[in-house]
């Protein structure tokens, strides 16, 4: 029922194309999509964490490359970070690392995040918070 509702989600947001205007900025074009709803913030964050690789590094429960992204938000709580700051590049890494799993996680952020909204950010972090709330 669920992977229904989220299929039928999917064609609502790319039926809603029409709904969308483009605005240009720095000659890359940006979707502005207005207000998501929480379910549809989830399911873009979602997306994108996958997309943008962010899966390859970071497991939802255990750490792998890097650490999990329940090990991840329990620090960004626990200190009132802000990983949406941190994901634009703006805010150095709060959670522990080795000096070679930040400069990796630097160059990757800058290459696969670059052309990424704030709304889409919004939904990684979203959906980043779901995942850690669902663990519990």
């Amino acid at each position: 029922m669920r992977i229904l509702a989220l299929f039928l989600l999917c064609l609502w947001l790319q039926s809603c194309n029409t709904n969308q205007k483009s605005e240009t900025k720095d000659s890359e074009t940006t979707l502005v999509r207005g207000e998501l709803s929480m379910d549809s913030q989830i399911f873009l964050g979602n997306r994108l964490f996958s997309e943008k690789t962010c899966i390859t590094c970071h497991d939802a429960q255990k750490s792998t490359i890097g650490p999990s992204v329940k090990e991840i938000m329990k620090v960004y709580k626990k200190e009132n970070g802000n990983i949406v700051a941190f994901l634009k590049g703006e805010a150095e890494p709060i959670v522990e690392a080795s000096a070679a799993q930040i400069a990796m996680m630097q160059v990757n952020i800058k290459g696969f995040l670059k052309n990424i909204s704030d709304e889409e950010l919004g939904a990684i972090a979203t959906y980043m918070l779901h995942v850690d709330e669902l663990n519990k």
